[in-house]
């Protein structure tokens, strides 16, 4: 199978310009689920092309060329046969670049996203990743174009630790992970409870409150504005739980951590039996707002789930092959002993 992943990039569209990094930008979700889907895909033997429009700022162009041919737009040669498209924030120009004939699937990320009548005219399928999503847009595209896939992290990547689950949980290390340009006002309630909770935390994350969480908390915990999404595997089990949101809890559940949902509002422990419900809304909160005075006993039941309680949340629900296999894109196979 031949794959077309085309992504317009110029000036971080889905972010609106924001979080340029030394003349890239700085890797959040969409850039986490573009680089599983791509590994994800190579290994089931699918030859991926990955085009990209403004490709000088996309962070993942050199990671990415172990598993695709890489190439930006104005420079790419002809593509040969490609079985099926993925766009991604496309823009008209990316649009007309295509090759004709072969099926495009547009990948939703954010729910009001807003596409073009040229973009609506050459895809065939528009891809929602949360039930919100669409039923926003539902309302904007044609129904019969509209598809519901939960998306998913790569469960050969994010592992389970192989270290023991610690029997001393009186002071948990807590990754509280999220960008910091939204939802000022809510961040700033989730992490004041927190420094309340007796964890020993650490915040990753960008924005424009960085410098006033510094200025305010700087001494009480470790603050951190970026690590790239293909080395946060890496990352996580430093820590014994985290609070975050959309692919942030399934990277965490996927590594055995159990995972506080913390975005447009805190939702509280994501368990087995609500795991779904917040999936609705990609684990942000939204519309599940839970009492923020519980956090303490939210944290002290987290220290009690075991690691392969979370990463069956992960398998079951959040996992990059299924995604794969709903869309029809290559065939799983094992993976590869050494």
């Amino acid at each position: 199978m031949n794959l077309l992943y085309a992504v317009s990039a110029q000036g971080n569209p889905l972010y609106q310009g924001k979080f340029g990094l030394h003349g890239r930008y700085q890797t959040y979700g969409q850039h986490s689920f573009i680089y599983d889907l791509i590994a994800a895909a190579y290994r089931r033997g699918v030859r991926v092309t990955l085009l990209v429009e403004g490709l000088s700022g996309f962070p993942l162009a050199e990671p990415l060329k172990k598993y695709a041919h890489v190439f930006e737009l104005d420079e790419a040669p002809q593509l040969g046969t490609v079985d099926l498209v993925l766009l991604d924030q496309p823009t008209d120009k990316l649009v007309k670049s295509l090759p004709a004939g072969c099926p495009a699937i547009c990948i939703i990320h954010k729910k009001d996203s807003v596409y073009s009548h040229e973009v609506q005219d050459r895809c065939d399928q528009f891809l929602c990743m949360t039930e919100a999503a669409l039923e926003y847009q539902s309302t904007r595209i044609p129904v019969g174009k509209l598809r519901m896939v939960h998306h998913g992290v790569d469960l050969e990547r994010f592992k389970l630790s192989n270290e023991p689950k610690g029997k001393n949980n009186a002071q948990p290390k807590l990754l509280f992970y999220t960008r910091l340009n939204r939802q000022e006002a809510t961040t700033w309630r989730i992490l004041e409870q927190l420094l309340l909770c007796n964890v020993r935390l650490t915040m990753l994350g960008d924005g424009d409150a960085f410098w006033k969480i510094s200025d305010k908390y700087g001494r009480d915990l470790t603050l951190i504005n970026h690590i790239p999404c293909h080395s946060i595997h890496n990352f996580l089990h430093h820590f014994d739980i985290v609070a975050s949101a959309g692919r942030g809890v399934f990277e965490a559940l996927a590594c055995g951590l159990p995972a506080l949902c913390a975005g447009y509002e805190y939702g509280g422990l994501v368990l087995p039996n609500n795991i779904r419900r917040h999936m609705e809304v990609n684990i942000t909160g939204y519309r599940m707002a839970a009492d923020l005075v519980r956090m303490r006993q939210d944290i002290d039941m987290a220290t009690t789930l075991s690691h392969e309680t979370c990463r069956l949340m992960a398998s079951e629900h959040g996992s990059v092959d299924t995604f794969l296999d709903r869309i029809g894109i290559g065939e799983k196979r094992p993976p590869i002993v050494a």
